[in-house]
């Protein structure tokens, strides 16, 4: 299973995508002898062009100059080397940046000078000369040979010139090495002398900035008042929290007294006031003790009598002056008489009640709760008015923190690009009143010269164009062979069809030479038979039906979800085979011992009944126009015994339409009722459309294509047709292979159409 499983996968994969040369390759293999000549020809004329074009000769000169000192020990004895290092010289902090010292040996300003100089003795010497023919680079290219030595070359047809050119370029360069470099620091140092007032400018700036800023806010460190400002809040805050409190609980005391005595405090004062006035009290007493004598003398005496009398005036005198007593105590605490009409409050008449030690305790108590509860409000506001000032001040600091941050931040940043500018400006200084390394020649310009004192030239290379014009006249070669590729447009060989084409190569038939057919064996009836359909060669003979053989393997197994009983074989061209596979294809199934019909659909150009040797009276045409009974018509076809075959009719435009009707597919399906299997040869798709209408009727389709025969335009808008249409296309044969052995179609079983094995079913 696990081999078929592979097998199936291999025939059912699409072509690979992706750079793909197999094609060209097979391309190129087949027109050898034009990509050959194409080659020959363009190398031949590559070899004539370059013997009539002989260039000038060529000179080539050059020096050599040491930029760098040899040893570290020489770079650290210079000057430059300690003031740029702070007196610690460190060999990577003074190494050279060579790329960067190319790029100005080789720049327009330098070269600018050169020419310039050069134009003095030659004035036909431009710019484009020198930047072309001159080359500066580093002597060493990997990382353990690199050298401090620069290779300058030149190359022209006039040697003096070369030299000339070799000699001012090395003057340039050495005053480059010492004026220039000079001139630069000078430079460098009148750029800092520039940048200094506006850098102390700044910093004068954010200094007074600074200073206002503490001035306003009375504060030297804003991170610290902030802080100190946040504690003093969260103090506040707790004061405040302690104070609501103890005022919650005063509050409550309050209340409960107020519910035990029923008095406000005013009221409660009043009401102390008057139990403990003695003179009141006096007056209570000698009032109680008259009532008390009217009370006993009312028993003997009548109201009217003299001494009741007596008794009543002194009653009233006394009550007169208790009651003169207590408007005073009321007066004194702000109170009316409860019988007399005022604007002033009125006590309740439990005020003027005595009051006992225990209820003056509590008079006492509420008097001083509610003080308390006075002084704790006051406090409480007090705090609040507090703690709202502290907030106010607060949510200024972060503003005031961050003003403060970026002006020191701007301020240290500006400090410390001053001091650096001092100090590089000092260094500078230093640098420019010492004497600097200037570079030297170790090997000064020169042309080679021969034993007789003259300029060599450089030898002409003719090997890099005649192979330029080998591989053009390949590139031409491949290129002629594409295009005659595409102009005879076919199918060479069974990959160029796998890698033009998604579609399946389900079979693969070898080409067989008809004329050398035998008879399978003597027809039953003079008029039928299988001649002209087997090879006569024995090796031929296995070689065929092997191919037919893993065909239907194919078919059968890849296919077996769909169980396919009806098959329409179908071509591109007229003559690519379909009959001859349609008739083996059949032959093949009905020896595995199926009931197999061969049905000629090509109403059109009928040919089956031809090959065959059998009369073409009746069949499908009669069939779809007199509606006749579909197996009425059919009849075997000896000396096979499984083996059936219906003829294509008497040809007729009105059968021809019929092949898409309703009849057609009940003819399709009563011969699927009665035959294992059924298969239909069809006229060629490319001409008419009888194989599309027909198809949509059976189970699945094959086309056929020629091998070296059919084109490979036409196959290709063949099945983007069948694809468009949604037809049942299983896979496409290749026939009229004349090497099978080239391309190997995998059985279901792992083998292939080489091989001895017979596919048993």
């Amino acid at each position: 299973m696990t081999q078929l499983s592979e097998d199936i996968d291999e025939l059912t994969a699409p072509p690979q995508k992706g750079l793909n040369f197999r094609p060209l390759s097979r391309i190129v293999q087949r027109k050898a002898i034009l990509v050959i000549g194409v080659t020959g020809i363009a190398s031949v004329a590559t070899a004539a062009l370059i013997s009539r074009t002989q260039p000038p000769p060529v000179f080539a000169g050059n020096f050599q100059i040491l930029v760098e000192p040899v040893s570290s020990e020489a770079k650290f004895a210079q000057p430059a080397t300690l003031t740029r290092t702070s007196g610690a010289p460190n060999d990577n902090l003074f190494s050279l940046d060579y790329p960067t010292q190319l790029q100005i040996l080789q720049s327009p300003g330098m070269f600018s000078d050169i020419v310039e100089q050069v134009q003095n003795r030659y004035p036909n010497f431009s710019l484009n000369d020198l930047r072309k023919n001159l080359v500066v680079e580093r002597i060493g290219k990997g990382r353990f040979d690199q050298t401090k030595v620069l290779d300058i070359q030149y190359q022209g047809s006039n040697p003096g010139l070369v030299q000339f050119v070799l000699e001012q370029t090395t003057q340039k360069y050495l005053k480059y090495s010492l004026e220039e470099r000079t001139t630069r620091i000078s430079e460098g140092v009148e750029f800092i002398d520039e940048q200094l007032p506006d850098l102390e400018s700044r910093v004068n700036e954010d200094q007074t900035l600074l200073q206002q800023l503490q001035q306003q806010y009375e504060l030297i460190d804003p991170q610290a008042r902030g802080e100190q400002l946040y504690g003093q809040i969260r103090d506040k805050e707790v004061q405040q929290l302690e104070t609501q409190r103890e005022l919650r609980e005063l509050q409550t005391l309050y209340g409960r007294l107020q519910e035990q005595l029923q008095f406000t405090p005013e009221e409660a004062l009043v009401a102390s006031a008057l139990s403990e006035n003695p003179y009141r009290a006096t007056l209570l007493a000698q009032l109680k003790e008259i009532e008390s004598q009217m009370a006993v003398e009312s028993a003997t005496f009548n109201l009217a009598s003299p001494e009741m009398q007596l008794l009543e005036d002194k009653r009233q005198n006394v009550l007169a002056l208790l009651n003169r007593e207590t408007q005073d105590i009321l007066d004194a605490n702000a109170y009316a008489s409860p019988s007399a009409p005022s604007a002033s409050p009125k006590p309740s008449n439990s005020v003027f009640s005595f009051q006992t030690s225990l209820r003056q305790n509590q008079i006492q108590q509420l008097v001083e709760t509610a003080s308390q509860i006075q002084l704790l409000e006051v406090r409480l506001n007090a705090l609040t008015e507090a703690r709202e000032d502290f907030e106010r001040d607060a949510q200024e600091i972060p503003e005031v923190t961050r003003q403060y941050a970026e002006i020191q931040q701007r301020l240290a940043l500006t400090n410390q690009t001053l001091n650096q500018l001092l100090a590089q400006r000092e260094k500078l200084r230093v640098e420019a009143a010492q004497d600097n390394f200037p570079w030297e020649v170790i090997s000064p310009p020169q042309i080679p010269l021969d034993a007789d004192g003259e300029p060599v030239p450089l030898p002409y290379d003719s090997k890099k164009k005649l192979l330029a014009g080998v591989m053009g006249g390949l590139l031409l070669g491949a290129v002629a062979a594409v295009v005659a590729e595409k102009v005879r447009d076919i199918f060479y060989t069974v990959e160029d069809f796998e890698d033009d084409v998604e579609h399946p190569v389900l079979g693969v038939i070898p080409l067989q030479d008809t004329d050398e057919f035998r008879r399978l064996g003597p027809p039953s009836r003079p008029d039928s038979g299988l001649s002209g359909v087997i090879p006569s060669d024995e090796g031929n003979l296995s070689q065929f039906q092997d191919a037919f053989d893993t065909l239907y393997a194919n078919i059968r197994f890849l296919y077996a979800e769909r169980s396919i009983r009806s098959l329409a074989i179908a071509s591109t061209e007229v003559g690519d085979g379909k009959s001859t596979v349609a008739l083996h294809l059949a032959l093949t199934v009905a020896n595995m011992g199926q009931r197999v019909l061969l049905v000629d659909a090509n109403l059109r150009e009928p040919m089956l009944h031809a090959r065959l040797g059998i009369p073409n009276r009746k069949g499908l045409s009669d069939l779809l126009t007199d509606k006749l009974v579909p197996n009425s018509l059919v009849e075997p076809l000896p000396p096979a015994d499984n083996l059936f075959v219906l003829t294509a009719g008497k040809p007729s435009p009105k059968s021809i339409k019929l092949l898409g009707s309703a009849q057609m597919q009940h003819i399709v399906e009563e011969f699927k009722a009665t035959f294992d299997f059924v298969i239909y040869d069809t006229p060629a798709m490319h001409h008419f459309m009888d194989a599309i209408f027909l198809a949509a009727h059976v189970d699945g389709m094959l086309t056929v294509v020629g091998l070296a025969k059919t084109r490979k335009s036409l196959v290709l808008q063949t099945l983007e047709q069948l694809s468009a249409f949604r037809l049942q296309n299983l896979g496409v044969v290749i026939d009229r292979v004349s090497s099978p052995s080239s391309k190997t179609v995998p059985d279901l079983y792992g083998g292939s159409i080489e091989s001895e094995s017979k596919l048993q079913l």
